[in-house]
């Protein structure tokens, strides 16, 4: 499901963006392919700023969706020893540090994230 939205979000920043770069490149141009919809120029400077901020928004979007099949990853690849550390009453917490400090990931401002994100998830997971 996440890979059908995800694509669609990268088709959609490339139509876009090419709109983008093309008014922006284009912007004032008389005989722009824009100008028979919008006949004045000035409105190709608003084209630009508007579809380069969506595909700034949608940069956001295909950061969260790869960052959520990351982690989904993660737990389901290490689903085995999950497991098996519930099975010693581990809590989600004490799985996250042992997943994180495998994988190499250790203290600091990426380890404090990675270690939320991935109890989330682990919390999901039965």
């Amino acid at each position: 499901m996440f890979k059908i939205i995800r694509n669609s979000i990268y088709i959609l920043m490339v139509l876009i963006g090419v709109i983008a770069m093309y008014t922006l490149l284009n912007a004032g141009n008389p005989e722009g392919l824009l100008r028979p919809f919008f006949p004045d120029p000035q409105s190709d400077v608003y084209i630009a700023i508007f579809s380069s901020a969506i595909v700034f928004v949608l940069g956001f979007f295909v950061f969260f969706f790869r960052d959520h099949e990351g982690f989904q990853q993660l737990v389901e690849i290490n689903g085995d020893r999950i497991r098996k550390l519930r099975k010693k009453n581990k809590s989600d917490e004490e799985i996250a540090d042992s997943i994180l400090q495998a994988i190499g990931i250790h203290k600091g401002y990426r380890y404090n994230m990675a270690k939320k994100k991935l109890m989330i998830y682990l919390a999901e997971y039965r």
